[in-house]
């Protein structure tokens, strides 16, 4: 359902391209770092993995996009709790998708070499592969960072950083249900780098 969503929110933002000067879509491609929750006796944590993706960017005035990116990344969740597991444990892989509308600004009068910061807001999925966990839905607060270097005046290569933030993300999928797991909660921060080809339409 949700990369429905994603694929929808595409299409309609591809349909508004002719009334924008000029609409950007990147496929992108990177790594997420590892990321660890602490609490009292032990913590939980997700695992490094690669990413993929795309963001789709629409001008709002001169130095200012409004910008939509989707993100999954495939990792592992890791426990250590001193009464459940007081071993590092692996619990599950995860399946997790991160959807995010942001605002952009672009900075400097180059039309080659483009640097950008922006926030975004949305939501996170978090997906186990061991059924005994349950998935959940997460906000997601974000900040990017990165720069956009342009070879024509359609194609070119965006390079970021992102630090996404999902909200209480723990507290759902880490509970088997059964009086045994994990169930905690907390803000973790997700760093990841990426890159990708940028194709422009339009003005």
């Amino acid at each position: 359902m949700k990369n429905i969503l994603s694929l929808s929110v595409l299409l309609i933002l591809v349909s508004l391209s002719g009334f924008a000067q000029k609409i950007e879509i990147a496929p992108q491609y990177g790594y997420q770092i590892g990321s660890k929750y602490n609490f009292y006796g032990g913590y939980i944590k997700l695992t490094d993995s690669d990413q993929y993706g795309f963001s789709v960017s629409i001008p709002m005035n001169s130095d200012v996009q409004a910008e939509f990116f989707w993100v999954q990344q495939n990792a592992v969740v890791k426990v250590r709790d001193i009464i459940e597991y007081p071993e590092p444990t692996e619990l599950t892989e995860v399946r997790v998708n991160h959807y995010q509308f942001a605002a952009i600004h672009t900075f400097g009068d180059s039309d080659e070499v483009v640097p950008f910061f922006g926030m975004s807001a949305g939501w996170s999925t978090f997906n186990p592969k061991e059924k005994t966990y349950n998935s959940t839905t997460k906000f997601t607060l974000g900040i990017t960072g990165g720069i956009k270097y342009f070879f024509s005046d359609h194609i070119g290569f965006r390079l970021q950083t992102q630090l996404l933030m999902p909200i209480d993300w723990g507290g759902v999928y880490y509970s088997s249900g059964g009086g045994s797991g994990v169930n905690v909660g907390g803000t973790i921060l997700q760093l990841n780098f990426s890159g990708g080809l940028i194709f422009a339409f339009g003005k």
